[in-house]
C-alpha cells in the first residue's frame, strides 16, 4: 500500500461563513486563504478525578470537562481582498457600496446596540492526509494584529477560538486574485480632535506601524448539554497602536513631528491620525483613529546613522468627532 506524506505544500486553510441565525453550524469552505498556513490547537479541559481506594495505583478517572480550539493565522502579506475577512469576524459586518470598486467601512457601534459580527466555520488540513482534515465552527479572532514598516508589504494576522473541531473537507476552490499593500505607499495624516481627519499630512516620518485590534467577544460558558460553547457575548473592544517616527526637525519654525507628538501626549490629547494605503486600480485601505498615546520611547537607533521614536497608544471613544476606530476598504470584489 502506498503511503502518501503530508509535506508542506499540501497544507491550507478554508474560511466558511456561517448564516448569522445559526453560529456554529459547520459550513462550507467559500474562501481559500493566501497566506501561511498556521494549524488549530486543541484547547479542551480534561480533568483527573483522584480517589483513594487503598492500593498504591489507584485507576484515576479522567473526563472532558469542556471542548474548544485555537487557531493561528500567522502573519501574511495584507491584501485588499482579504483582509475584510479579518475585519468582518472583528469589527462587523457590513454591506459594500459601489459598482466595479466596492467599499466597505468597518467601524465599531458607537450606541448601545452591538454590530452583527460574522463567524466563520474554518477548515484546516492537509491534502495528503484527507483523514486529519478538520472543521472548526464557530471561529471569532480573539486578536487581529496589522503591522508595516519601511520596505514591505503590510501585514496582517489573527488568533481565532473555535467551539471543536470535527471531520471536515475541502471545497474545491481556485486562489482568488489578490493585491498586496505595500507599507510605503501609506500616508500619514494626524490632525486635532473636532477637526476633520485627513486633513494635514505628515510626510517623510512614517517608519513604522502596528494596530492591534481585541475584539472583546467571548463565550458563553456551556451549559446546553453539550461540551462545546453554542453562544457568545460581545464586550468591550480594545485597540492598540503603535507608531514609529523619524526623529527629525524641519528648518522651518523649526518644528519637529517628534516633537510634536511628544507633546500630545505630555497633554494627554487626543488626535484624529489616518494611515492611509492606497494600491492599483483604486483599492485602497484607511486607518481612522480616535488615537491617545500611553508611552514614548527614547530614540532609538536602526543601521549606522537612522534614528526614530515609538509611541504606544490606543484608541478612545470620541463623541465630538463620532469616532473610535475605523477602517475603509476598497477593492473590486462585490462579494468576498
Amino acid at each position: 500500500m502506498a503511503r502518501r506524506y503530508g509535506t508542506r505544500p499540501y497544507f491550507l486553510a478554508q474560511f466558511g461563513k456561517e448564516a448569522e441565525a445559526t453560529p456554529g453550524t459547520v459550513a462550507a469552505g467559500t474562501i481559500l486563504w493566501r497566506g501561511v498556513f498556521g494549524g488549530w490547537k486543541d484547547e479542551r479541559d480534561r480533568q483527573t478525578v483522584q480517589e483513594d481506594i487503598g492500593i498504591q495505583t489507584a485507576a484515576d478517572r479522567t473526563n472532558d470537562t469542556r471542548l474548544g480550539v485555537s487557531v493561528t493565522v500567522p502573519a501574511t502579506a495584507m491584501t485588499f481582498e482579504q483582509l475584510p475577512v479579518l475585519l468582518e469576524s472583528a469589527v462587523g459586518k457590513v454591506t459594500p457600496v459601489g459598482a466595479t470598486v466596492y467599499t466597505r467601512t468597518y467601524a465599531y457601534s458607537l450606541t448601545d446596540t452591538p454590530n452583527a459580527y460574522q463567524t466563520y466555520t474554518i477548515i484546516l488540513g492537509n491534502k495528503l492526509v484527507t483523514t486529519d482534515i478538520k472543521a472548526i465552527p464557530f471561529c471569532w479572532p480573539t486578536e487581529v494584529t496589522l503591522a508595516g514598516k519601511r520596505g514591505e508589504a503590510w501585514t496582517m494576522a489573527a488568533t481565532f477560538m473555535g467551539a471543536r473541531a470535527v471531520t471536515g473537507t475541502f471545497a474545491a476552490l481556485v486562489p482568488a486574485a489578490v493585491k498586496d499593500a505595500i507599507f510605503s505607499n501609506t500616508r500619514l495624516y494626524v490632525d486635532a480632535s473636532g477637526g476633520t481627519i485627513g486633513t494635514t499630512e505628515k510626510p517623510g516620518v512614517l517608519m513604522g506601524a502596528q494596530i492591534k485590534i481585541a475584539p472583546g467577544i467571548e463565550f458563553v460558558p456551556p451549559g446546553d448539554g453539550v461540551l462545546y460553547p453554542t453562544i457568545a457575548k460581545v464586550g468591550k473592544p480594545r485597540i492598540s497602536v503603535t507608531l514609529t517616527y523619524e526623529y527629525e526637525q524641519e528648518s522651518v519654525g523649526p518644528v519637529s513631528f517628534v516633537a510634536q507628538q511628544r507633546a500630545a501626549y505630555e497633554n494627554n490629547a487626543l488626535q484624529l491620525v489616518r494611515l492611509s494605503c492606497a494600491g492599483s486600480g483604486s483599492r485602497k485601505v484607511d486607518f481612522d483613529l480616535a488615537l491617545r498615546y500611553d508611552s514614548v520611547s527614547e530614540p532609538q537607533f536602526e543601521g549606522e546613522t537612522n534614528s526614530t521614536v515609538t509611541f504606544e497608544g490606543h484608541c478612545d471613544y470620541s463623541a465630538a468627532d463620532a469616532l473610535m476606530f475605523e477602517a475603509e476598504v476598497a477593492n473590486l470584489l462585490a462579494t468576498l
